[in-house]
C-alpha cells in the first residue's frame, strides 16, 4: 500500500509540472534510480522531465557500532527494506554516521555502560606487562578484552596484587570505574 502511494505522489508531482504546458501525449520510462517523462506533441520530441522518485524502496545494508566504557564494540549488520527516507533517519536517532556508500550505511554510537559480555564474564587483573586488563573469564584462563594504564606492580600491595592475579569480577559500571580510577590513580603516586 505505501509503495502505491509513493509511486502516485511522484506522478502527481510530474503532472504539476507539466499542467502549465499545453496538453500533449505523455510517454515514461523505468530507469533504476528515476522516472523519466517525456511530452510529444503530434510527432514531435521535447526533452524530457526528470524526476527523484524511486520505482522501487532502497534496500541498504546497515552496519551497526556500539562503543562501552570497557572498550568492547559490538557490531550488527543488517538488511533493510527503506519506504520512507524521513522514517529510516528517524530510526536512528541518536547514532551517528561513521561512513555511508550508495548502498551502505555504518553508524556508531557510544553507549555509557558496560557491554554485556563484561558484565557477564568480565574480570580486572594483570596481563604479562603489569598493566590493569579487562579478561574474558579469569585472568589466569581468560583472554584479554581491553587494557588500560599500565600498573607498575612494584608500588602495589601485596594484598593487591594478589587479588588482581585471582582476579576482580566487574559487577557493574559504576564499579568498573571505581576499580580503574583506583588503580589508575596509585599509578601516579
Amino acid at each position: 500500500m505505501k509503495a502505491a502511494a509513493y509511486r502516485i505522489t511522484g506522478w502527481l508531482l510530474v503532472c504539476m509540472v507539466l499542467a502549465s504546458c499545453s496538453p500533449a501525449v505523455l510517454e515514461g520510462q523505468d530507469h533504476s534510480l528515476m522516472r523519466s517523462v517525456e511530452k510529444t506533441e503530434k510527432g514531435t520530441s521535447e526533452a524530457s522531465v526528470e524526476t527523484l522518485v524511486q520505482a522501487e524502496p532502497l534496500e541498504l545494508t546497515i552496519v551497526m557500532k556500539e562503543r562501552y566504557l570497557d572498550g568492547v564494540v559490538e557490531t550488527t549488520t543488517k538488511q533493510e527494506t527503506i519506504w520512507s527516507m524521513m522514517d529510516f533517519w528517524a530510526s536512528y536517532e541518536g547514532w551517528r554516521i561513521e561512513n555511508q556508500e550508495l548502498d551502505r550505511i555504518v553508524f556508531q554510537r557510544q553507549v555509557e555502560d558496560i557491554s554485556p559480555l563484561t558484565k557477564q564474564h568480565g574480570y580486572f587483573g594483570l596481563n604479562e606487562n603489569g598493566e590493569l586488563a579487562v579478561f574474558q573469564g579469569i585472568p589466569n584462563e581468560g583472554k584479554v578484552m581491553e587494557s588500560f594504564k599500565p600498573i607498575p606492580v612494584k608500588p602495589l600491595e601485596s594484598k593487591r596484587i594478589d587479588l588482581l592475579k585471582g582476579g576482580i569480577k566487574i559487577k557493574d559500571s559504576s564499579h568498573f570505574e571505581q576499580v580503574v580510577h583506583q588503580y589508575a590513580g596509585e599509578n601516579q603516586m
